[in-house]
């Protein structure tokens, strides 16, 4: 998919988490975000994740076609939530990185990823997550400033274009993987079981340097 239009990401190794869920009662409305689904979205959803087995079975090692070649998917018996979610997969991941894409975001244009992930190597006390930009943030020095009054600026103090964010975005990031377990997931952390991190971690984030200031933003 979208992926492949970032260099390096096709021969990366992948993990599809696949959330669980609970079967909504008769008389219930579904709330696919809760994880409550009808039954016909179950039987649509265990189709899918069997599809996506048999993709991977039947891929090819290398190659122009290999876009399932180093994925595995993570099925979760209970619903966990979007953070949740996130934890179970750093279970797995071996990286000192890692890239998160929620299933509704892709990609429309390349990126630099390997340029951010070298300036995130050099500074790991100052970079420890990269939001890409989207139609939300791409005029994000400018929607801070009207909304909040903030003023923040871009900096290529790095070797690549940067800007303070004042929210933890869900939308496509990559994170430090240390920071990501012992810090936003950590003991502690506000984002619990059917939580997203934007909706618990973001907002708290935001309250407290709104408050403070951006020296908040270290944290």
């Amino acid at each position: 998919g979208s992926l492949d239009i970032v260099p390096g990401l096709r021969d990366a190794p992948r993990i599809l988490v696949c959330d669980g869920y609970v079967i909504a009662q008769p008389g219930q409305r579904p709330k696919h975000k809760a994880g409550k689904v009808q039954e016909a979205d179950a039987k649509n959803y265990k189709e899918f994740i069997n599809n996506v087995h048999e993709c991977i079975n039947t891929s090819p090692v290398t190659g122009a076609a290999s876009a399932f070649a180093n994925l595995r998917v993570l099925e979760l018996c209970e619903h966990q939530g979007f953070g949740f979610a996130v934890r179970s997969a750093l279970c797995e991941v071996l990286t000192q990185f890692v890239l998160v894409v929620q299933h509704d975001q892709e990609f429309v244009h390349p990126v630099d990823l390997q340029s951010t992930l070298q300036a995130m190597e050099a500074h790991p006390d100052r970079i420890k997550y990269v939001s890409f930009c989207s139609n939300t943030t791409s005029t994000y020095e400018h929607m801070i400033r009207s909304k909040y009054g903030l003023k923040i600026t871009r900096t290529w103090e790095f070797g690549v274009p940067l800007m303070p964010l004042i929210f933890f975005y869900d939308k496509p990031h990559v994170c430090s993987t240390a920071y990501y377990r012992e810090v936003v997931l950590g003991p502690g952390s506000l984002v619990q079981q059917g939580c997203f991190i934007e909706e618990t971690l973001g907002k708290a984030q935001r309250t407290d340097i709104l408050e403070h200031g951006m020296s908040r933003h270290s944290k």
